[in-house]
């Protein structure tokens, strides 16, 4: 019999790595260096998200928005059991854009009604565009309150730390921007340095892989 407390995971690869102990992250050969070096690492461990054949992480590949929204539902799954094929509980008329053949198609639209800001709601998501840094912020956001929700907690995101004013946000994204950089750093400057936040940039695979675990980080520990 296992003396180890085995954790219920809804992953083949997980199942086997809760009985072994055993980590399957990838050495991955090209983010030594990376500022969120610890974080990938990290977030590989969870099986949040994962490298390549070459065993390469490509830190510095531009994530689309289908794939941002496949690694946050991946991200959400290790705090709360989320069912990608729930049905809504109001009508929401499917993207337009989204084959239901597609491999992202269920995750997309299980975020639709769930995830996604409301101007999001109706009509094509893009699949293949980039998501840009503010975009990432947004999904981001809404992930932390539906995450709290279900955790029982207070839907307010609380400040934890000292606000960031980016140089370079205005506007809307400057809102966003200012509450997710106070809560648990989730927005930070570009790699970590300086003062812009290249709100219309492509969010890399680096620094969105750390975004997903600040906000998984956040709501778990978050007392309220």
């Amino acid at each position: 019999m296992l003396a180890k407390k085995i954790q219920v995971i809804t992953t083949a690869a997980g199942i086997w790595m809760a009985l072994t102990g055993v980590s399957l992250a990838q050495k991955f050969t090209d983010i030594k260096g990376n500022p969120y070096q610890s974080e990938i690492e990290k977030a590989a461990n969870m099986l949040v998200v994962s490298g390549f054949p070459d065993q390469t992480f490509r830190p510095q590949d531009s994530v689309t928005r289908e794939q941002a929204i496949s690694m946050i539902v991946d991200g959400l799954n290790t705090l709360v059991a989320i069912n990608i094929n729930a049905k809504p509980k109001n009508r929401v008329q499917p993207f337009l854009d989204v084959e239901q053949s597609r491999w992202s198609a269920a995750k997309i639209n299980w975020a639709q009604w769930n995830i996604l800001p409301e101007e999001t709601a109706t009509g094509n998501f893009r699949p293949t565009d980039y998501v840009t840094r503010a975009e990432l912020l947004g999904f981001l956001r809404r992930s932390a309150e539906l995450l709290k929700a279900k955790l029982g907690k207070e839907t307010v995101l609380n400040a934890t730390k000292k606000t960031i004013n980016f140089s370079d946000v205005s506007g809307y994204n400057q809102q966003l921007t200012r509450q997710m950089s106070a809560y648990c750093g989730i927005a930070s400057p570009v790699n970590e340095e300086g003062e812009t936040f290249a709100p219309d940039q492509p969010a890399k695979r680096d620094y969105t892989t750390a975004a997903i675990l600040r906000t998984i980080n956040c709501v778990q520990n978050d007392p309220k």
